[in-house]
């Protein structure tokens, strides 16, 4: 007879390694994080090599800097050869004046909520939803300010997409009136508004947020054709009707019908012959082969009371009860969401 309660011997047909790298995947969003924060990624592209001199520039100690500089070396973020130098990775998209710069979004993924909302994960999944006391529907969290400053890198690219996508059709109307719900930056509909002469653009988001996309309708010179509306996008007045409304990023944050009540007043705001534009991520395919909407979901349940990645079927399905049409569906330029364009139901 064997004894249960005898730790067995053999070795585990497995590595722990993939197990050893997710314990530490805190550990690795804080390095890079502290790396943008610091500006380490701008000094290095500027030409500084030696902990020294970076750390001069950034006012941080030598010892510090040295340690997390080999840290982001060992992420694959940095090479160390006779002094510090980028990778492509780094250099295309944590260098503050590259097009492509991504370091806002960790601002936005690893934002401050994250360090108490991640922690208490599991009690959010007892729970159902969030149990933040400041969560992603409480009005005018500070947090969609650093939103709307933060996620140009993922909002620019995104928007030429959609500017791209519906170019023919926008440019055999008449007028393009654009409603832009939640719309953070303001980039989906101002880009799509700059390149048509008689386009005007409804920005909605919060008050406090709206102060941060008026520099981007300033610096796109689009103040004369452009409206802004301060308030909750389930309650404040929408105007309207509009030939194009765009929903980017906002349908994640609520429950199914929470998200049908909506389209649902999107639909009255839209003229008959108007598109609505989702752009969001959507689950569908199996976990393992498309992991971020999934990944995705987590964030939400414990940054949301009811949001999650919702479907393919499950939009189509919503939108049909909504009184739209079924919706073409587009990739987005390499990053994990998709663009649902739908008309009005006949």
């Amino acid at each position: 007879m064997t004894n249960d309660a005898t730790p067995s011997t053999s070795r585990p047909l497995v590595s722990p390694e993939p197990l050893m790298q997710m314990i530490q995947g805190l550990q690795g969003t804080a390095i890079l994080r502290a790396g943008v924060q610091l500006g380490l990624f701008d000094q290095i592209a500027d030409g500084k090599d030696r902990a020294s001199s970076i750390a001069a520039a950034v006012g941080a100690d030598e010892r510090g800097t040295r340690i997390l500089l080999d840290a982001l070396t060992a992420l694959g973020l940095l090479e160390c050869d006779d002094g510090y130098r980028l990778t492509p990775l780094a250099d295309a998209f944590l260098v503050t004046s590259r097009p492509s710069y991504l370091g806002g979004v960790v601002n936005i993924l690893a934002g401050d909520w994250t360090w108490t909302g991640y922690p208490r994960l599991a009690e959010a999944v007892r729970h159902g939803g969030t149990i933040l006391d400041q969560h992603a529907e409480t009005p005018s969290h500070e947090f969609w300010e650093t939103f709307a400053s933060s996620s140009t890198g993922i909002a620019g690219p995104g928007s030429h997409a959609l500017a791209e996508l519906v170019e023919e059709w926008a440019g055999q109307r008449e007028s393009l009136d654009i409603l832009d719900i939640a719309c953070g930056s303001g980039l989906y509909s101002l880009t799509l508004a700059a390149q048509h002469p008689l386009a005007r653009a409804t920005l909605l988001d919060w008050a406090n947020v709206l102060e941060h996309t008026e520099v981007n309708v300033d610096r796109l010179g689009l103040r004369e054709r452009t409206k802004f509306v301060a308030g909750d996008v389930f309650e404040v007045a929408l105007g309207g009707p509009y030939d194009v409304i765009i929903a980017s990023h906002i349908f994640h944050h609520f429950s199914e019908r929470r998200c049908l009540e909506l389209m649902c007043r999107l639909a009255e705001a839209l003229k008959p012959d108007g598109r609505l534009v989702i752009h969001d991520f959507v689950s569908g395919s199996r976990p393992a082969d498309d992991p971020f909407p999934y990944l995705f979901s987590v964030v939400m349940l414990a940054w949301s009371r009811e949001g999650e990645a919702y479907s393919l079927d499950t939009y189509r399905r919503l939108l049909q009860e909504a009184g739209f049409s079924a919706p073409e569906v587009h990739g987005s330029q390499g990053m994990p969401s998709r663009f649902l364009i739908a008309g009005r139901a006949g």
